[in-house]
Protein backbone atom coordinates (compact mmCIF):
# COMPACT_ATOMS: atom_id res chain seq x y z
CA UNK A 1 0.00 0.00 0.00
CA UNK A 2 1.39 3.42 -0.99
CA UNK A 3 1.53 6.62 0.99
CA UNK A 4 -1.79 8.39 1.39
CA UNK A 5 -1.30 12.00 0.37
CA UNK A 6 -3.77 14.49 1.88
CA UNK A 7 -5.59 17.14 -0.11
CA UNK A 8 -3.33 19.91 -1.34
CA UNK A 9 -5.38 23.02 -0.63
CA UNK A 10 -4.10 25.79 1.71
CA UNK A 11 -5.38 25.77 5.29
CA UNK A 12 -7.82 28.53 6.16
CA UNK A 13 -8.21 28.84 9.93
CA UNK A 14 -7.22 25.57 11.58
CA UNK A 15 -7.87 21.88 11.07
CA UNK A 16 -7.77 19.45 14.00
CA UNK A 17 -7.06 15.76 13.42
CA UNK A 18 -5.94 12.70 15.36
CA UNK A 19 -3.44 10.33 13.73
CA UNK A 20 -1.69 7.20 14.92
CA UNK A 21 1.80 6.56 13.58
CA UNK A 22 3.99 3.70 14.74
CA UNK A 23 2.25 3.44 18.11
CA UNK A 24 2.22 7.17 18.83
CA UNK A 25 -1.05 9.09 18.81
CA UNK A 26 -0.74 12.62 17.43
CA UNK A 27 -3.20 15.40 17.90
CA UNK A 28 -2.36 17.51 14.87
CA UNK A 29 -3.44 21.09 14.47
CA UNK A 30 -2.84 22.46 10.99
CA UNK A 31 -2.75 26.24 11.34
CA UNK A 32 -3.11 28.52 8.34
CA UNK A 33 -0.18 30.85 7.72
CA UNK A 34 -2.06 33.85 6.39
CA UNK A 35 -1.10 37.16 8.00
CA UNK A 36 -4.53 37.61 9.62
CA UNK A 37 -4.26 34.19 11.34
CA UNK A 38 -0.77 34.46 12.82
CA UNK A 39 -1.88 36.43 15.88
CA UNK A 40 -4.06 33.48 16.95
CA UNK A 41 -1.32 30.85 16.74
CA UNK A 42 -0.42 31.19 20.43
CA UNK A 43 -3.69 29.63 21.56
CA UNK A 44 -2.45 26.28 20.21
CA UNK A 45 1.01 26.26 21.83
CA UNK A 46 0.37 24.98 25.37
CA UNK A 47 1.32 21.32 25.62
CA UNK A 48 2.87 21.23 22.15
CA UNK A 49 5.62 18.62 22.01
CA UNK A 50 6.59 19.12 18.38
CA UNK A 51 6.36 21.72 15.66
CA UNK A 52 6.18 20.61 12.04
CA UNK A 53 6.96 23.56 9.81
CA UNK A 54 6.23 23.02 6.12
CA UNK A 55 8.25 25.25 3.81
CA UNK A 56 7.55 25.76 0.11
CA UNK A 57 11.06 25.15 -1.29
CA UNK A 58 10.11 26.86 -4.53
CA UNK A 59 8.97 30.14 -2.94
CA UNK A 60 12.31 31.83 -2.25
CA UNK A 61 10.65 35.23 -1.77
CA UNK A 62 8.76 34.07 1.34
CA UNK A 63 11.70 32.41 3.12
CA UNK A 64 12.51 35.63 4.98
CA UNK A 65 8.97 35.70 6.35
CA UNK A 66 9.20 32.01 7.27
CA UNK A 67 12.46 32.70 9.11
CA UNK A 68 10.88 35.57 11.05
CA UNK A 69 7.88 33.46 12.07
CA UNK A 70 10.12 30.51 12.99
CA UNK A 71 12.14 32.79 15.27
CA UNK A 72 8.90 33.92 16.91
CA UNK A 73 7.86 30.29 17.45
CA UNK A 74 11.13 29.06 18.91
CA UNK A 75 11.31 31.98 21.34
CA UNK A 76 7.77 31.44 22.64
CA UNK A 77 7.90 30.25 26.26
CA UNK A 78 5.25 27.57 25.62
CA UNK A 79 7.38 25.97 22.88
CA UNK A 80 10.79 26.00 24.60
CA UNK A 81 11.12 22.19 24.68
CA UNK A 82 9.21 21.38 21.49
CA UNK A 83 10.95 19.36 18.80
CA UNK A 84 11.19 21.02 15.39
CA UNK A 85 10.71 19.14 12.13
CA UNK A 86 11.07 21.29 9.02
CA UNK A 87 9.65 19.75 5.87
CA UNK A 88 11.19 21.31 2.78
CA UNK A 89 8.25 20.65 0.46
CA UNK A 90 8.09 20.56 -3.35
CA UNK A 91 11.31 18.61 -3.76
CA UNK A 92 9.58 16.96 -6.74
CA UNK A 93 10.12 20.17 -8.73
CA UNK A 94 13.32 20.48 -10.78
CA UNK A 95 16.10 22.70 -9.50
CA UNK A 96 15.86 24.61 -12.77
CA UNK A 97 12.49 25.96 -11.59
CA UNK A 98 14.16 27.70 -8.67
CA UNK A 99 13.50 25.04 -6.03
CA UNK A 100 15.95 25.07 -3.13
CA UNK A 101 17.54 21.95 -1.68
CA UNK A 102 16.88 21.11 1.99
CA UNK A 103 20.42 22.35 2.80
CA UNK A 104 19.66 25.70 1.16
CA UNK A 105 16.37 25.98 3.07
CA UNK A 106 18.23 25.17 6.28
CA UNK A 107 20.76 27.92 5.55
CA UNK A 108 18.00 30.44 4.76
CA UNK A 109 16.27 29.66 8.07
CA UNK A 110 19.56 29.59 10.05
CA UNK A 111 18.66 26.19 11.49
CA UNK A 112 22.25 25.46 12.50
CA UNK A 113 21.99 28.35 14.99
CA UNK A 114 19.37 26.36 16.94
CA UNK A 115 21.85 24.70 19.27
CA UNK A 116 19.46 24.44 22.24
CA UNK A 117 16.70 22.64 20.32
CA UNK A 118 16.39 19.23 18.72
CA UNK A 119 15.53 19.76 15.07
CA UNK A 120 15.63 18.03 11.71
CA UNK A 121 15.03 19.16 8.14
CA UNK A 122 13.68 16.73 5.60
CA UNK A 123 13.13 17.22 1.90
CA UNK A 124 9.69 16.04 0.88
CA UNK A 125 6.90 16.22 -1.64
CA UNK A 126 3.30 16.48 -0.51
CA UNK A 127 2.37 15.51 -4.06
CA UNK A 128 4.24 12.18 -4.12
CA UNK A 129 4.59 11.52 -0.38
CA UNK A 130 8.38 11.22 -0.68
CA UNK A 131 10.21 12.15 2.53
CA UNK A 132 7.10 12.48 4.70
CA UNK A 133 7.44 9.11 6.44
CA UNK A 134 11.15 9.64 7.03
CA UNK A 135 10.36 12.93 8.76
CA UNK A 136 7.67 11.30 10.88
CA UNK A 137 10.05 8.44 11.75
CA UNK A 138 12.55 10.96 13.15
CA UNK A 139 9.82 12.73 15.10
CA UNK A 140 8.34 9.55 16.57
CA UNK A 141 11.80 8.27 17.51
CA UNK A 142 12.55 11.48 19.39
CA UNK A 143 9.14 11.55 21.13
CA UNK A 144 9.48 7.93 22.25
CA UNK A 145 12.99 8.53 23.62
CA UNK A 146 11.71 11.37 25.79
Amino acid sequence: MGTVVPSLSPTVGSNHEIHDYKGVRFGLIDIGGQTALRSSWGQYFIGTEAIILVIDSSDVNRLGLAKTELQRLIHDESLQTSLLLVLANKQDLPLSQGRLTPAQVSDALNLTDLREREWQIMGCSALTGEGLMEGMDWLVGKLISR
